[in-house]
């Protein structure tokens, strides 16, 4: 197979072309989470709702015509089912570093996100970088299966945004309702 042209042409400083991409967006949403945006309670569902659809359609999509049919093995569901406590752990934890409160002016509901939110993803990427070179590297050599890898990382993936939206909603309600006038007696 003919190697990349660009690959080629950029020599050693492949590997970082990524990284180099990454570093601006990373700074960009930093910047952003820093910030406090307003919280939309009543659409908090929809991003979840199309990352567990996602996920759905990529674990149980048909092969391409000329692939070997793909069944998951009872072992490899296990997998699946860790990556994806693993996942709604960390999404949970992620939802509890951003900081919800209500606008004192206004009364609608804001959100900003901690540090921890942003280590996170920047964690996941660099993971996901890595994962692909070690795998493209020593998968046969280790006997591991890249494909239920990266299904696992999907799962993963899917559980911690989608459940961190979960903690994110139930605890802005309690936030809205503490800060909801009580009526005078």
């Amino acid at each position: 197979m003919p190697a990349n042209p660009l690959v080629q042409h950029l020599g050693p400083y492949a590997p970082f072309l990524p990284i180099l991409i990454l570093l601006p967006v990373l700074y960009l949403r930093m910047r952003k989470l820093s910030r406090p945006q307003p919280l939309k309670l009543d659409r908090l569902w929809i991003r979840p709702a199309f990352i567990l659809a996602g996920c759905t359609l990529a674990l149980l999509a048909p092969q391409p015509p000329g692939m070997p049919a793909r069944v998951l093995a009872p072992p490899d569901w296990g997998w699946l089912a860790v990556a994806a406590a693993a996942g709604a752990w960390a999404g949970w934890q992620m939802g509890r570093t951003m900081h919800i409160e209500v606008h004192p002016e206004d009364g609608t509901l804001m959100t900003r996100g901690g540090m921890a939110a942003m280590l996170v993803i920047v964690v996941l990427i660099m993971f996901r970088m890595g994962l692909r070179g070690g795998l493209q590297m020593e998968a046969r050599a280790w006997h591991l299966n890249a494909l239920l890898i990266s299904d696992a990382s999907i799962v993963f993936s899917a559980l911690l945004f989608s459940v961190r939206s979960l903690e994110m909603y139930l605890r802005a309600r309690r936030v809205m309702a503490a800060a909801a006038p009580k009526p005078r007696s």
